[in-house]
């Protein structure tokens, strides 16, 4: 089963957070990651003012603005997650096989095959903060983020639309600490 933009989003939330060392409860919460918040930040710099991005963003943000977001149906914040990222054919020995490989591509290959339920983003911060356990310093925890995003483009064909000064939008609504760091980096290996 595919995933939706929402839920690969929310995926790579979990996955940050686990590799940080943060649990995300069976509701599918993940503290200090507000997608209602995140998905504006990055519509608002992905695309000019006079595109219909631009044009979403605009809408989005002002919504945001309201915390009319954080009240709406999923449904409204999926359309803009679509509207964000875009994902290729994947095929499901393809996800099968990189679930068997583990590491990161078996990380992806969780993120890829979740539908964003509590139980599976708590399992994919699992699954993220045996992985981060392994590595020696932040660095190397950056790194995996990376690779994460690089091996969800590469792979899955998973692509952000925007440029790094999307990414970099986030930093006025995030928090500054380790998990949006490793969010940070993970979006950004999925830029083309």
């Amino acid at each position: 089963m595919a995933s939706s933009a929402l839920d690969i989003l929310k995926g790579i939330g979990a996955a940050a957070a686990g590799l940080a060392g943060e649990k995300v409860s069976k509701s599918g919460s993940i503290p200090g990651l507000d997608i209602a918040a995140i998905l504006p930040a990055l519509l608002g710099k992905a695309g000019g003012a006079g595109d219909i991005l631009g044009k979403v963003a605009s809408v989005a943000s002002i919504a945001s603005k309201a915390g009319l977001l954080k009240d709406s149906k999923l449904g409204n914040i999926a359309e803009l997650a679509g509207s964000l990222l875009s994902t290729g054919k994947t095929s499901a020995a393809k996800t099968e096989s990189a679930a068997k490989e583990g590491g990161i591509a078996g990380l992806a290959a969780a993120i890829m095959g979740s539908s964003g339920t509590g139980a599976g983003l708590a399992s994919i911060a699992s699954l993220a903060s045996k992985l981060g356990k392994t590595a020696e310093d932040d660095k190397g925890l950056k790194g995996m983020a990376s690779e994460l995003g690089k091996t969800l483009s590469g792979t899955f064909g998973v692509s952000l639309g925007g440029s790094a000064t999307a990414v970099k939008a986030l930093d006025k609504v995030l928090e500054k600490d380790t998990k949006t760091d490793l969010f940070k980096s993970i979006l950004t290996g999925l830029l083309k």
